[in-house]
């Protein structure tokens, strides 16, 4: 029988509803128990929280470093943490924890900036003990894994094109000005903890990693076109970024966060030699491919000649599965590359690398819109 988690949790309290997704996800399979959690700076409201979740009020905590320290003593204390604040406390939360030697989970994006980015990688490769898993959660529906799989097995030949965008609306149709942009945007207006670039960080990591992950492929040039909310509002809010990947093919990358009537759009195409691929979000049970020469074919989630996504999926055909569901399968391949005793076993959930890719990407967007001009990376 293989051994329940215990796990700990920094962040997601009151009001997180990431939090509500990841509690959740971690719970569908049977392979985590939440034992442990900080959930404010409050202690009152990090026990009133953890008393909804039936925790012991010992097992609450007001901040990470107590509960990192505490639960290291306890005989039975938490075997992994999953972190869920904001992106500028991700890495040193999770450095302080994986010194102990605690397995760790955390939201996206890898880091709040490139050198935090590093500086976490590095204590990462340094502690052969332990798993760290990275909540891309795109990466892991059933119908992305199918993708994967079909370029890996070059059913549309060699990569030659990849499109992608991630668009998005945080104001929700309100017109923002000085005066009400600290209500909408909140600390994402604070670099602190935003990092390198809000847009970037918040979603166009997500974009720029699914690009890699079902291409296979790493960016080794860009050039990147970033502009500000306003001149009054310093917040970056559209990213167009030109890249050059690492066999020759081209990319296009195009993330927003102020696209009227943006609701979630993430979407990408994938065009190869032999044909293309492309997968929609919003839609995520169907992937649709296109062969050079041929009929149009819209494979469906775990049925027929997308077999191989079966593997990822909780629920027969025909039946919609989707955002936590995708959630649910990191926490499970991070559970079950915890307790395999098989070294040569593949996993697809997120790593520290991708992460660490990712905040590469972000930065040299960043160096490249400001200096006008392709950059290496």
């Amino acid at each position: 029988m293989k051994k329940i988690l215990k796990l700990g949790i920094v962040g997601g309290g009151p009001g997180s509803w990431i939090g509500n997704i990841h509690r959740i996800a971690s719970r569908i399979d049977g392979k985590y128990k939440i034992c442990a959690g900080s959930f404010s700076r409050n202690l009152k409201i990090s026990n009133t929280f953890g008393a909804s979740l039936n925790l012991e009020k010992n097992r609450c905590y007001s901040n990470y470093k107590t509960m990192a320290n505490t639960e290291f003593k306890r005989d039975d204390g938490i075997d992994i943490v999953a972190i869920m604040t904001p992106p500028g406390s991700h890495q040193i939360i999770a450095e302080y924890f994986i010194k102990k030697n605690f397995h760790v989970i955390s939201d996206k994006p890898f880091a709040a900036t490139y050198t935090q980015a590093k500086k976490l990688y590095s204590t990462i490769k340094k502690n052969k003990k332990i798993i760290y898993g990275l909540t891309h959660n795109y990466s892991a529906y059933p119908m992305v894994r199918m993708a994967k799989k079909l370029v890996r097995d070059k059913k549309i030949g060699d990569v030659e094109f990849v499109n992608v965008e991630y668009v998005q609306d945080w104001s929700k149709g309100i017109v923002v000005n000085k005066k009400n942009s600290k209500k909408i945007f909140r600390w994402k207006l604070d670099k602190k903890i935003v990092g390198t670039s809000a847009v970037l960080n918040e979603i166009g990591t997500h974009a720029y990693h699914l690009a890699n992950y079902i291409s296979g492929l790493k960016g080794n040039s860009l050039f990147a076109d970033m502009k500000k909310y306003n001149k009054n509002i310093n917040l970056d809010n559209n990213a167009q970024v030109l890249l050059n990947y690492e066999n020759g093919a081209k990319g296009l990358l195009w993330t927003c966060i102020s696209a009227r009537g943006g609701n979630y759009g993430l979407r990408i195409r994938i065009f190869g030699s032999k044909g293309s691929l492309e997968w929609v979000q919003n839609d995520p049970n169907y992937l649709k491919l296109n062969p050079a020469k041929g009929a149009v074919k819209i494979l469906e989630k775990a049925f027929h000649e997308a077999d191989f996504s079966k593997n990822f999926a909780r629920v027969k055909p025909g039946h919609p599965e989707g955002y936590v569901d995708a959630f649910a399968n990191i926490y499970s391949e991070v559970a079950d590359h915890i307790n395999s005793k098989n070294k040569k076993k593949e996993y697809y959930y997120p790593t520290a690398y991708e992460g660490l890719l990712t905040a590469k990407f972000i930065q040299t967007c960043v160096d490249s819109s400001r200096q006008k001009k392709w950059l290496k990376f």
